[in-house]
């Protein structure tokens, strides 16, 4: 492990302070804040910007040598987003998003998170999700099992893809004959049911905690997945690029961190199998 045990202040304990004093900053602005927008159905808030700089500030406070790629820049609207460079950078970073599932936090949907990772390259070394409205933290470090509020969590033994309740990203921009619709239609009628809950972090919980059995995503930025990778795979989800030929297990890149996480192998394989026609 690059953290040595006692060197220092504990990554994983950090990770989920930094977490949960994210969320306090979306409780906080909750209601209060002007909406901007990053495209036409991209919404962004002030209260992204504050709660990232609130989780900058608590990581780099442990460890101020450590690299940091959040979602927005820091100096709030108009500024390009500091996560576009260094994604898939070498050395320790903190891989942030300080609200994932904005459109429902602007809508007071309830389905929106903070997320925080540290990486060492590909290497995830520890993750927390916080969802603020259900004070819920799940978090994980690397070898040592995946958590939610303290008590260890595990996938269900789901394997048939027809009692799976899966759920699916959407990019933000989807149109009648996009990938996207024909992903979700290729699958719902295989598989229980499909949500779309509008949080990739949150979809990756619930199948650590057995909320859901499936999700896949093709295309998605490293802040939506990075804690949420982690959180799975320490809970014995089957996880692997979402690739004709991917098996649980193989690496996910996070420069390109298309997935497909499942409760099993079997139900891995049959979305796979279903996304790329067979």
């Amino acid at each position: 492990m690059p953290l040595a045990a006692g060197s220092g202040p504990d990554p994983f304990e950090v990770c989920v302070a930094a977490a949960r004093a994210g969320g306090q900053v979306l409780r906080e602005w909750r209601g209060k804040f002007a909406v901007s927008r990053k495209g036409p159905r991209d919404l962004v808030t002030e209260a992204d910007f504050a709660a990232q700089r609130e989780i900058r500030r608590v990581v780099t406070a442990a460890f101020p040598t450590h690299g940091f790629v959040g979602e927005e820049a820091d100096g709030g609207p108009g500024q390009p987003a500091s996560g576009m460079d260094g994604h898939s950078g070498r050395g320790l970073r903190w891989i942030v998003d300080p609200l994932d599932g904005t459109s429902n936090y602007v809508h007071d949907f309830p389905a929106y998170c903070v997320s925080v990772a540290l990486a060492d390259a590909d290497e995830l070394l520890v993750g927390a999700i916080y969802d603020p409205l259900r004070d819920e933290c799940f978090s994980a470090r690397k070898g040592g099992g995946a958590w939610l509020d303290g008590r260890a969590i595990r996938v269900p033994d789901v394997i048939d893809p027809a009692e799976a309740l899966a759920a699916v990203s959407f990019p933000p921009h989807v149109t009648a004959d996009s990938q996207a619709v024909a992903d979700f239609l290729a699958v719902l009628p295989h598989v229980h049911t499909v949500r779309r809950t509008g949080s990739t972090a949150l979809n990756l919980a619930y199948v650590a905690c057995g909320r859901l059995h499936a999700f896949w995503v093709r295309r998605i930025a490293c802040w939506d997945v990075a804690a949420g990778l982690l959180i799975a795979r320490e809970a014995g989800a089957a996880l692997g690029p979402c690739t004709a030929t991917a098996a649980p297990g193989e690496p996910i890149p996070l420069d390109s961190p298309g997935l497909i996480a499942a409760s099993s192998t079997p139900v891995f394989q049959a979305i796979r199998d279903l996304l790329h026609g067979r």
